[in-house]
């Protein structure tokens, strides 16, 4: 699915993160897979514990981050796609929340 600034997106998986300064990092031992994410990659991962729209993840971080929107909207749906093929998130469209 081609994540839009409307697709809600949400975690699928309960990994443990550990911060380790500003950035994220675990370890999937089931995938044999390690996570790590950096600040802002980190800051999305936090916002995403609920069902949240693309948007909204980028007004937060264009607002805690010195970046702008096409930039942030790139980013961010290049992070969730990654994400979304490990299994981490859930992608919908919906209209609703």
């Amino acid at each position: 699915m081609k994540i839009q600034p409307g697709s809600v997106v949400q975690r699928t998986k309960d990994i443990l993160f550990n911060r380790i300064d500003d950035e994220l990092l675990a370890i999937d031992a089931n995938a044999e897979y390690c996570y790590s994410l950096n600040e802002s990659a980190s800051r999305a991962w936090e916002l995403i514990s609920s069902p949240t729209r693309v948007e909204t993840v980028c007004q937060r971080l264009i607002e805690e981050f010195d970046i702008d929107k096409a930039t942030c909207e790139r980013d961010i749906s290049e992070l969730f796609e990654s994400l979304n093929e490990a299994g981490l998130i859930r992608i919908s469209d919906e209209t609703t929340l």
